[in-house]
């Protein structure tokens, strides 16, 4: 679908039905900040009882302000989001996420409601009744970690997801009346959570930088590539991709409509379920859009769109009927000149097919009318790639392929020419890399001609390409290495069910693959390709106690397994013993060390704030010191100062970089947590995570590798 679509809402038509009456959006609002306003930190709220809607937005010099007063709220860590929700009072609290910690104020009683380190920093808010919970959270997207707090500030929600969390809301996702936290981050995964445990992942195409409810069961995302999208359920509904980042994304004007901010200035309002455009607004010239959200600045009954560029200007737009009624004949006759351009275009093509005598077909050398293209998978073993072969029938030659496929490719397609075409062309091979183990539809246009025929013949067909399409069945096992770590867990299936999900999840030489259904011990080994080079994978199973095993060194890829399974064969609950050593090792060197790295932090902390101050006592002393006209001692002061300025500067650098080692820690303490949650299913896997964060904070390091080996 294109991007530059451009279809107005119908309201009256005249008796011809070429004039409409439409909905337009209209300016309302023109002014400017004389700030420059911090991306995606620009909100409105009522923040006292019965008062009027204002902007709060977050300055350049780390100042939250509101609009027409003179609050000025300066924040010392730097502010990364902001919302505003009213916890259990009539007007709206303004929360707060910085590089360290969350905070709540009441601007009206001008006191902080509560204030709670979050030590990886907050990235984005979700504010509203999660599943059960009977109040509204405050939930704040972190490092890997995701943090709930209920309106007096304690902490009663915690939970790990796989990446940095860029952005969250809260939709009905699966229509059961409760509300589901939707999880975006950079490692392309859109993540469902119900409570604490996640549901389902959905894989895009590129990292995810926003997402908002549009209906009570679909949400809209956007991806830092430029394509928006709605998703009900796991189904997608619709997508388009431009050259410009969508900024916002708001639930206006109605349930089944969607309006989309871009960072040009760009306002389009689109239809939920398909996606088309029902009116926009396109500025003359481009705008730096930093925030845009929903406010009622002068008429309570009537919501603007409201958009803020980065430096301070303010911009709202009303939807409002047109006074004029709209001429769309010319319109009508672009399209359908459009459609009479491409069926005379097709009506000629046939036309010079007749004309044709029998030599000037023969010249052209048409192919064999029952021709075929055929494909398959090929694995190179000595090469360890996984190539996509196409054989054409009759011997006709394959000029080009063209293969479309989300996320396996840069720019969702590969395009494939020969630069020497070898004896009759007839077979190219195709070497695929997938980075992922995600699913995918190959959509594979292959175009075919003789060597000198200027006319091409089009063979569209798609195949799917296995979830661990990153491994290849071993018939021959000489040169494989068992790996040490492993998963094992119960599992009751026949063996004829379980080679089901082997050829379904990898790519497998049926003619090559020895499976026996009657074996009371499976043994089924695989090897890496490409991004899993040098990699060797088992999988186990015995009938005697319905034992499976999973032998291989990253404990992710052995989660998603798991996860495949549990999915495959629709398993409720699933509890394991996974023994992974090294990631064991790492959790407790990181646990180990996190009291020790506190401490430094709040020792780093203290003696910046003690240099700080120092610098700003010298620098009061100087500026006296001129005062006064004692020139020799301003000289000194000023000397003294920049010895003070060097060490506060070396302070400040020593605090950012155990800062960032701590995160980075944190992070990945995070992340095996997540793992070892992935290798169970249903409540035990939930338990892992809470036994986890108990265990953490009572600095248990004994317990937590138990948790992790063991499940709870």
């Amino acid at each position: 679908m294109s991007y530059d679509d451009d279809v107005n809402i119908p309201k009256e038509k005249d008796e011809d039905g070429k004039l409409e009456n439409v909905m337009q959006l209209f300016p309302v609002h023109n002014f400017a900040i004389n700030q420059r306003i911090m991306p995606k930190c620009m909100i409105s709220a009522i923040l006292e009882p019965n008062g009027q809607e204002r902007l709060v937005m977050v300055s350049a010099s780390n100042k939250v302000l509101v609009k027409d007063t003179e609050i000025s709220l300066h924040i010392p860590d730097k502010i990364r989001c902001i919302d505003a929700a009213p916890l259990g009072t009539k007007y709206d609290l303004i929360i707060i996420g910085t590089e360290s910690q969350v905070i709540v104020f009441d601007v009206y009683q001008n006191t902080t409601v509560f204030q709670r380190d979050i030590p990886d920093g907050v990235n984005c808010f979700a504010i509203g009744i999660l599943a059960d919970f009977k109040t509204s959270l405050v939930i704040c997207g972190g490092n890997c970690a995701i943090w709930g707090f209920d309106p007096t500030g304690k902490d009663v929600y915690w939970t790990v997801t796989g990446d940095v969390v860029n952005a969250m809301c809260l939709c009905d996702y699966d229509n059961d009346g409760e509300l589901e936290l939707i999880v975006g981050s950079p490692d392309f995964e859109i993540r469902i959570f119900k409570r604490d445990l996640m549901r389902t992942e959905l894989t895009e195409t590129d990292a995810v930088i926003g997402l908002a409810a549009v209906t009570n069961n679909c949400f809209a995302y956007a991806l830092s590539n430029g394509t928006i999208g709605v998703y009900k359920g796991e189904e997608r509904l619709w997508r388009i991709k431009s050259k410009n980042i969508a900024t916002s994304m708001l639930r206006f004007p109605s349930d089944n409509l969607m309006t989309a901010i871009w960072n040009t200035g760009k306002i389009d309002i689109r239809q939920v379920t398909t996606g088309e455009v029902a009116t926009k607004d396109q500025p003359q010239t481009s705008l730096n859009i930093v925030g845009a959200c929903l406010a009622s600045l002068t008429d309570p009954n009537q919501k603007a769109i409201v958009i803020v560029t980065g430096e301070g200007k303010v911009t709202g737009y009303e939807l409002r009927e047109s006074k004029e009624l709209v001429d769309r004949t010319p319109e009508i006759i672009r399209e359908f000149g459009q459609k009479k351009h491409n069926l005379m275009m097709e009506l000629s093509n046939f036309e010079q097919e007749d004309q044709m005598t029998e030599a000037e077909k023969g010249k052209e050398q048409r192919i064999p009318i029952n021709t075929v293209v055929n494909s398959l998978y090929y694995v190179n073993k000595d090469e360890r790639t996984l190539n996509l072969v196409l054989e054409a029938s009759n011997e006709v030659c394959i000029r080009a392929v063209v293969i479309f496929a989300e996320g396996m490719f840069e720019g969702e397609s590969h395009i494939w020419i020969p630069t020497k075409i070898e004896g009759n062309g007839d077979k190219v091979t195709i070497p695929l890399i997938p980075e992922k183990d995600v699913q995918n539809d190959l959509h594979i246009k292959a175009l075919l001609g003789q060597i000198d025929s200027a006319k091409l013949h089009v063979f569209e067909m798609s195949r799917l390409i296995p979830q661990f399409a990153r491994f290849a069945f071993m018939s021959n096992t000489e040169d494989w290495e068992k790996p040490k770590p492993y998963v094992e867990f119960a599992l009751k299936q026949r063996n004829q069910r379980i080679f089901d999900w082997v050829q379904e999840s990898f790519v497998i030489d049926v003619a090559a693959a020895e499976f026996d259904s009657e074996a009371r011990k499976l043994e089924m080994k695989f090897i890496g390709l490409a991004s899993k080079k040098r990699t060797h994978l088992g999988i186990y199973y015995s009938n005697d106690d319905n034992k499976m095993q999973i032998y291989h060194d990253d404990m992710e890829t052995v989660g998603t397994m798991v996860q495949s399974i549990v999915a495959y064969f629709q398993v409720q609950s699933l509890e394991s013993r996974a023994v992974f050593p090294a990631e064991f090792k790492e959790a407790e060197d990181i646990i180990a060390e996190m009291e020790s790295m506190y401490d430094v932090k709040d020792k780093l902390t203290a003696e910046l704030t003690e240099k700080q101050s120092l610098v700003k006592e010298t620098i009061v002393r100087a500026e006296d010191a001129i005062h006064i006209d004692q020139m020799e001692f301003a000289r000194k002061f000023y000397v003294r100062l920049k010895q003070m300025d060097r060490a506060a500067r070396q302070a400040a650098l020593l605090r950012a970089t155990n800062q960032e080692r701590f995160v980075k820690s944190l992070r990945r303490l995070n992340k095996i947590i997540e793992y070892a949650a992935k290798l169970r299913a249903g409540e035990p896997s939930r338990q892992i995570v809470s036994a986890c964060r108990t265990a953490i904070s009572e600095d248990n390091k004994t317990v937590i590798i138990k948790v992790l080996e063991f499940g709870v």
